[in-house]
């Protein structure tokens, strides 16, 4: 018996276009009316795909997306890796020693979030938050968001009573 690798393809392309175009221009939007990032929708969006059957070209552009986020942000464009690839590697462990669960892309968007915000934006550029009360509403914010996106996904791959 022959096993074929084969990458499974998300059902509502169009409109999955549509959402990453969307998210991008919010992203970007944020830059230019209130000059920081407030709620990363990309990597929100990047945590729960990680969760999921994976399509790996939407997961690669996703991570160009964000690199080319945090540029326009930071004129960095390689310092996204420094939280993309603990947070792929994370999923990819998540996937093959533990069973599925919904709490899997929280954690995910949790660690990745702590990591952007502590150790690249506070230890590596030197950006002061004004208070704590803004990075744990940033964070909250993120993971509802998170967790949103993860059940409208999860949602995707329903058929209704027809299993």
């Amino acid at each position: 018996m022959r096993t074929m690798l084969y990458f499974k393809t998300p059902t509502y392309n169009l409109f999955f276009i549509g959402l990453v175009a969307f998210l991008l221009l919010i992203d970007l939007g944020q830059f230019f009316v209130v000059g920081i990032n407030s709620i990363p929708f990309l990597f929100c969006l990047y945590c729960s795909l990680l969760c999921h059957p994976l399509h790996y070209p939407t997961i690669i552009i996703l991570g160009l997306l964000q690199c080319l986020e945090f540029f326009c942000f930071f004129n960095s464009f390689s310092l996204t890796f420094i939280y993309l690839i603990p947070t792929t590697g994370l999923a990819l462990l998540f996937k093959k020693y533990l069973y599925p669960s919904r709490a899997h892309a929280v954690t995910l968007a949790l660690f990745g979030a702590i990591i952007q915000i502590y150790a690249i934006e506070g230890y590596l550029l030197r950006i002061q938050q004004a208070n704590d009360y803004y990075t744990i509403i940033r964070i909250a914010v993120i993971l509802l968001i998170t967790i949103c996106s993860s059940l409208i996904i999860n949602i995707w791959g329903m058929q209704g009573n027809r299993a």
